[in-house]
């Protein structure tokens, strides 16, 4: 008669006692050599003879781990007398700028300029990160912009791997003291810059 190597009894308590990890792990480091226990994974034991045993039937089963969804994060925004927000649904850089009744522009390489204008928000830049929900943004704090013409301008900087070659559908949301227009444009590869002026105070036209 054959003498097992662990003996029954104790392979009864260890069912309903042992988890499947520690189960396996024990049963390795007690009758295998750690090489062996190592190549395989749950729960099982290795023979003096090298003969593998899968217990797995005596093993309860683990629950699969489910890692949590993160819900996407929304940047905050920056407001005021004006506020130009761009919006569009591909991984490419789209680029916005405002240029305020001086001449000056604000954009991503001059995030701020003396009449108050800033540029909080800026996304896909060089396509080192690829949202397919990005959000740019400029604002003139509240009692901080000047008076006249502005201009906005959309430009198609570079298109980003995935993001096709058609037209990039867009939307600007324009808020210029208390009153909101939203502006629909796309660019393109033959089109790549939109533009759109506005002025402060709103001329009713533009409403």
């Amino acid at each position: 008669m054959t003498t097992p190597l662990l003996p029954t009894q104790f392979l009864a308590t260890a069912r309903w006692l042992l988890p499947a990890c520690a189960a396996a792990s024990i049963l390795g480091v007690v009758v295998a050599p750690a090489s062996l226990a190592q190549e395989r994974q749950g729960c099982f034991m290795i023979t003096q003879a090298g003969r593998l045993i899968d217990l797995a039937e005596i093993c309860p089963s683990a629950e699969p781990f489910i890692p949590p969804v993160q819900a996407a994060s929304t940047p905050n925004l920056g407001t005021g007398d004006i506020q130009v927000t761009l919006r569009w649904t591909t991984p490419d850089d789209l680029d916005l700028a405002v240029r305020d009744p001086a001449g000056d522009i604000v954009a991503y390489y001059n995030r701020a300029v003396s009449s108050g204008g800033q540029l909080d928000v800026d996304a896909n830049a060089g396509c080192s990160e690829q949202n397919t929900s990005p959000i740019e943004n400029i604002f003139w704090p509240s009692g901080g912009a000047p008076q006249g013409q502005f201009s906005i301008e959309v430009n198609l900087f570079t298109r980003c791997s995935g993001g096709g070659a058609g037209s990039i559908p867009f939307n600007l949301t324009l808020l210029v003291q208390g009153t909101t227009r939203t502006i629909q444009g796309t660019v393109s590869d033959q089109q790549p810059v939109a533009s759109f002026p506005f002025s402060l105070p709103t001329q009713a036209a533009q409403r």
